[in-house]
C-alpha cells in the first residue's frame, strides 16, 4: 500500500478558499481519526488498522504543517495592524497552532508506529484530545475569524495570500 499526501487545495487563486478547503478536509479527517480510535479500542491491532493509522499519520503530518504555515505566512502578514481585534485573534490562533502541534506530537508517535499501540483506550484518549482541540480551532476560524477577514481583504489581497500559499508548496501560480 502506498501512502501519499494529496493537498486538499487545488486552486490557489484565493487564499481564503485554500483555508476553506483545508478546514473541510481536516474536519473530515477528524471524523476518520475518531472512528479509527474507536476501532482500535475495540480490537487488537491488525494490518487494516495499521494501514489506516499510517494513512492518517501521513495526512496530518503534511496537512497541519501546511495549514498553519498558510495562515501564519500566507494570510496573517496581510492583516497585521489593520484591526486590533484581528491582531488579538491572530495571536490566539497562533497559540492554538502551538497547542495543536503539542497534541500532535503525542498522537504522532502512536499513529506513525501502529505496532506500538498497545493500549487502545490511551490511543483513543490521545486522539480525542487532538481532534477536539483541532475541531474547536477550525470552528473558531470559520465562525469568528474568517468572516471578518473576508470583509477586510480585497480580491487582490486574497489572490496575494493564495500566491504565498502556493509558494509555500513550491507551486507556480
Amino acid at each position: 500500500m502506498e501512502f501519499r499526501f494529496t493537498d486538499p487545495a487545488s486552486d490557489f487563486s484565493d487564499g481564503l478558499a485554500v483555508l476553506g478547503a483545508y478546514h473541510q478536509s481536516l474536519l473530515a479527517h477528524g471524523e476518520q481519526l475518531m472512528k479509527l480510535a474507536q476501532d482500535i479500542a475495540a480490537q487488537e491491532m491488525c494490518e487494516a488498522l495499521a494501514n489506516r493509522c499510517i494513512a492518517l499519520h501521513c495526512y496530518y503530518f503534511h496537512a497541519n504543517r501546511l495549514h498553519h504555515l498558510d495562515e501564519e505566512q500566507g494570510l496573517f502578514p496581510l492583516l497585521l495592524d489593520r484591526d486590533p481585534l484581528l491582531n488579538g485573534m491572530m495571536d490566539l490562533l497562533a497559540q492554538d497552532h502551538q497547542e495543536i502541534e503539542e497534541d500532535w506530537e503525542a498522537l504522532s508517535r502512536m499513529l506513525g508506529s501502529p505496532p506500538g499501540i498497545t493500549d487502545g483506550r490511551e490511543f483513543q484518549r490521545q486522539a480525542a484530545i487532538f481532534e477536539k482541540r483541532q475541531r474547536e480551532h477550525l470552528l473558531r476560524e470559520e465562525e469568528d475569524f474568517l468572516p471578518r477577514v473576508a470583509m477586510l481583504l480585497t480580491d487582490e489581497e486574497k489572490m496575494q495570500s493564495g500566491a504565498r500559499m502556493a509558494r509555500l508548496r513550491n507551486l507556480q501560480q
